[in-house]
């Protein structure tokens, strides 16, 4: 797996995503996470539906202590979706800073394809009790469809939107 840490998507914050959020007085935090463009063995691409908000972002999350980035997005795909993972391929990085929270978050994009066969997903309580499941979009078009079809106005939904954009639009790109 080759990966540039340098590769910038995008940048996101409050006035790029159209809000003005006071900043909050919350000793600044900083997250790093990773998160993958899964592509099944018929080429279709795996969101993380949340019922309860009507809202569609990629398998992925938080790194923990120890881990890399590979590590980490071999993992969650794992718990999210209950599939092994190859041809992992490192997109870059959207970095985003959560006025609210003070807190700046770091998300790494992978593009990798399933391996064997798909299990079941072991959701966390809090995704139990947000609904989630994976659905499988046709295509990277359909995914940004999707992702951009959500309703909730959550404030770390939109944050999450506005990046899921960012890495599926740099998937497309890798593919032309």
């Amino acid at each position: 797996m080759s990966m540039d840490s340098n590769c910038l998507l995008s940048t996101i914050n409050d006035q790029t995503i159209g809000l003005q959020t006071p900043l909050s007085g919350a000793e600044k935090s900083i997250r790093t996470g990773a998160r993958a463009i899964l592509f099944d063995n018929d080429s279709r691409i795996a969101l993380v539906y949340e019922h309860k908000y009507n809202h569609y972002k990629l398998p992925g999350g938080n790194v923990e202590v120890g881990e890399s980035l590979e590590q980490t997005v071999r993992r969650e795909i794992k718990e999210e979706v209950g599939a092994n993972i190859t041809d992992i391929y490192y997109l870059g990085v959207v970095q985003s800073h959560l006025s609210a929270y003070n807190e700046d978050c770091n998300q790494h994009y992978f593009t990798a394809h399933v391996y064997g066969t798909i299990g079941k997903s072991a959701w966390i309580d809090e995704e139990e009790l947000h609904g989630c499941s994976i659905v499988w979009c046709d295509n990277l078009q359909q995914a940004i469809k999707l992702v951009q079809s959500g309703t909730s106005k959550e404030y770390v939904h939109l944050f999450e939107r506005a990046r899921e954009l960012a890495g599926l639009k740099a998937a497309i790109s890798k593919n032309k």
